[in-house]
C-alpha cells in the first residue's frame, strides 16, 4: 500500500511539472519567443551552411543593428553622426575580414578618426557641451560587437555551428529551467529573474551540446580540436559560464541606463543585442580555448 501511494504521489508531481511546463509554453510571450528563435535559427543556419558572402552579409547586418541599439541606449534617438560612424566602422571591420591582417587592423584603427569626424560634426551643429566621455560608446561598442562578431568568420563551419549552438543551449536551458524551477536568485542586483536553477539547466544543455559535437567530430573526422570527451565537457561548462557572463553584462548595461530591452526588433526577445549578448562572450572565449589548445598541442 505504501508503495502504491508513493507511486501515485510521484505521478501527480510529475503531471504537475508537465502542466506547469505547458502553461509556460502557452504564454503568448513564450510563443513569440519560440517563433522568433526558430526563424532566426533557420536564417543563421542557412547563412553558415552557405558561408562566403551570405554569412558575411548576415554578420554585417547583425553587427550594424546591434551597434545601433548599443549607441541608441546611450545617446537616445539623437546623435546621428555617431550612428553613421558606427555603421561605417561595422562595414569596414566585417568586409575587411579575410584580407591582409594589416587591413583589418587599419579598419579597427579607424575608430579614432571616425570619432574625430563626429566631434567636428557635433561642434558645427552647436553641441559644444559634449565631453570625450560622450564619444566612448563608439569605441567600446565597436570592440564589443562588430570586432567580436568578426572573429566567427575565421572559424570552420562546424565550429561556427558549435559556438552558436552552445550560446543558444545556455540561453534556452537557463530560461526554461529558471522559469519552471527557479527559486534561488543568481545575481538579483543585476538580473532579478536569473536563478541558480536556471544556471544549472543551461550548464547541462550547453555541456551536452559540446559532448555531442566532440563525439561527432571524432566520427565525422572534423578534427578542428583534438580533445578527449572529458575536455569537451569541461569546455561546455566554460562556454556556459561565458554565456551567463555575457547575459549579465548586457543586463548591467541596460540597468545602468534604465532600459529593459536593447530594442524591440525581435518579438519575445527584445532587440538584436538581447539575442546575441551571450554569443558575444562565448565566441571570444572559444577562440581563446582554440588558440591555447592548438598551441599546447603544437599544431
Amino acid at each position: 500500500m505504501n508503495k502504491l501511494f508513493t507511486r501515485l504521489a510521484a505521478s501527480l508531481k510529475k503531471n504537475a511539472c508537465l502542466a506547469r511546463a505547458a502553461a509556460v509554453l502557452q504564454k503568448s510571450g513564450n510563443l513569440a519567443r519560440i517563433g522568433t528563435a526558430l526563424v532566426f535559427s533557420l536564417v543563421t543556419a542557412g547563412a553558415v551552411a552557405c558561408g562566403g558572402l551570405p554569412l558575411r552579409l548576415l554578420v554585417l547586418v547583425v553587427a550594424c543593428i546591434g551597434l545601433l541599439e548599443f549607441l541608441t541606449m546611450h545617446t537616445g534617438p539623437a546623435r546621428p553622426g555617431l550612428k553613421v560612424a558606427g555603421i561605417a566602422l561595422c562595414a569596414a571591420l566585417i568586409l575587411s575580414q579575410g584580407l591582409d591582417p594589416l587591413i583589418t587592423l587599419a579598419a579597427a584603427a579607424l575608430a579614432a578618426p571616425a570619432a574625430g569626424l563626429v566631434v567636428i560634426y557635433d561642434r558645427i551643429r552647436g553641441r559644444n557641451s559634449l565631453s570625450a566621455a560622450d564619444y566612448a560608446p563608439l569605441f567600446f561598442g565597436t570592440a564589443y560587437i562588430p570586432l567580436t562578431l568578426q572573429l566567427g568568420l575565421y572559424l570552420a563551419p562546424a565550429e561556427q555551428f558549435m559556438v552558436i549552438l552552445c550560446a543558444a543551449a545556455s540561453d534556452t536551458g537557463g530560461y526554461y529551467a529558471g522559469t519552471l524551477f527557479g527559486r534561488h536568485k543568481l545575481c538579483p542586483v543585476i538580473s532579478p529573474l536569473k536563478s541558480w536553477e536556471g544556471f544549472g539547466g543551461g550548464l547541462v544543455l550547453c555541456t551536452a551540446v559540446c559532448l555531442l559535437m566532440g563525439a561527432a567530430s571524432e566520427h565525422l573526422q572534423w578534427r578542428f580540436l583534438h580533445l578527449p570527451l572529458w575536455a569537451w565537457a569541461l569546455m561546455g561548462a566554460v562556454l556556459h559560464c561565458a554565456a551567463v557572463a555575457g547575459d549579465l553584462f548586457e543586463s548591467a548595461v541596460k540597468r545602468g541606463l534604465g532600459r529593459k530591452d536593447s530594442g524591440s526588433l525581435l518579438p519575445g526577445h527584445g532587440g538584436m543585442l538581447d539575442r546575441i549578448d551571450s554569443f558575444l562572450f562565448v565566441l571570444p572565449t572559444y577562440m581563446l580555448i582554440r588558440v591555447v589548445t592548438r598551441f599546447a598541442q603544437g599544431s
